[in-house]
């Protein structure tokens, strides 16, 4: 079965601790944060889910969505390659790493969240 791949963009409006499940605590600074997953099926529930602010946290992304605002999403046809390739176009952009491993435990990238102090596009616009 193929996968969606997805770039969720939040805004963090003050910097902040925020507890990241068992990975532990960690400053995020004001701005943009852009997270990349997957999902094998139902993709608009899974984006809804980011949309919400009150869930049941479960993913590293769930910290993070619960007091950051989502600004928009962007889905990705299945042949897009991978979560790991949005990621490395983050970083190739200038993407920040804030907290290691964030969203990326199955996998050998350095996060799947990257920071930027401004607005930024989406990768690949």
């Amino acid at each position: 079965m193929a996968y969606h791949y997805y770039c969720l963009k939040l805004e963090l409006k003050k910097g902040q601790e925020i507890t990241v499940g068992k990975k532990g605590r960690e400053f995020f600074p004001p701005g943009f944060y852009f997270y990349v997953g997957r999902a094998r099926k139902g993709i608009r529930a899974r984006v809804a889910r980011h949309f919400s602010p009150r869930k049941k946290k479960r993913w590293h992304i769930d910290y993070l969505s619960s007091v950051a605002f989502p600004v928009a999403v962007q889905v990705f046809p299945e042949n897009s390659g991978s979560e790991c390739r949005l990621a490395e176009m983050l970083a190739a952009r200038g993407g920040t790493v804030i907290f290691s491993g964030f969203g990326s435990s199955d996998c050998r990238c350095p996060t799947h969240l990257y920071f930027f102090s401004e607005n930024e596009c989406f990768p690949g616009e």
